[in-house]
């Protein structure tokens, strides 16, 4: 006769252990973000090590997205601590190629971006993580516009060369990584709510993954931003 008690007790408990792991999932995304600016700090500072990430910077680009695949790949095989391994090197990489960038935009631009991006994503991640519905179903428009984002970023690069493309491209970006912060936030409060009471290493599987997701949201909403601010 108190078939309801443990339903209502195991709804609660699920939503607590849910945005205790959304707030992990968080707070690894931070320490991925505090790596990389204090690697990119610490290169500007090292003319030897600032030298090597500008000489370097197509094959650190490289590196980066061979960890980010790597990491994508072994996800769910790969032990936590390998895993972790893989988010902070990666962290490590993009702290290098992001001092390399600075010599292009200066430190003051960064700043701008820095404050601009932490508006945007706080604004957008608070958003995912209250509303009710599930917005999974836009990422397959997320990531068609982030192709043809690619793609003309890379005509701009190449062919166009226009400075009003440039900036067209950084307001795109600013809204497609917003919203795709959104989604990734409550895409990962979904996951966690399907998996809440599996063992300690399949959520903590999952926040990683998640800070990783969360990571991207971040550091593509800042590079956004840094096209408003190039010294051409």
């Amino acid at each position: 006769m108190n078939y309801s008690m443990p339903v209502n007790a195991d709804q609660s408990v699920i939503s607590q252990i849910v945005a205790r792991k959304l707030r992990n999932s968080m707070l690894w995304m931070g320490w991925g973000i505090l790596t990389t600016f204090v690697t990119m700090l610490a290169a500007l500072f090292n003319p030897q090590w600032l030298s090597l990430a500008v000489s370097n910077y197509n094959i650190l680009l490289i590196l980066e997205l061979g960890a980010v695949f790597l990491f994508s790949a072994r996800q769910m095989s790969a032990s936590l601590t390998t895993l972790k391994s893989m988010f902070f090197i990666y962290s490590i990489l993009n702290g290098l190629t992001l001092a390399a960038l600075s010599m292009v935009y200066g430190t003051t631009a960064f700043f701008y971006a820095f404050v601009g991006t932490l508006a945007f994503f706080g604004t957008f991640a608070v958003i995912g993580g209250v509303v009710k519905r599930d917005l999974t179903s836009w990422t397959t428009y997320l990531l068609g516009a982030v192709i043809a984002l690619i793609i003309v970023s890379l005509l701009n690069v190449f062919v166009f060369q226009n400075g009003f493309v440039n900036l067209a491209l950084g307001a795109l970006g600013v809204i497609i990584f917003t919203i795709f912060t959104a989604v990734d936030v409550n895409r990962i409060k979904g996951i966690l709510t399907t998996v809440a009471l599996e063992d300690d290493e399949v959520l903590e599987r999952v926040e990683l993954i998640g800070a990783l997701m969360l990571y991207l949201d971040f550091i593509n909403i800042f590079l956004s931003l840094l096209r408003f601010f190039r010294r051409d």
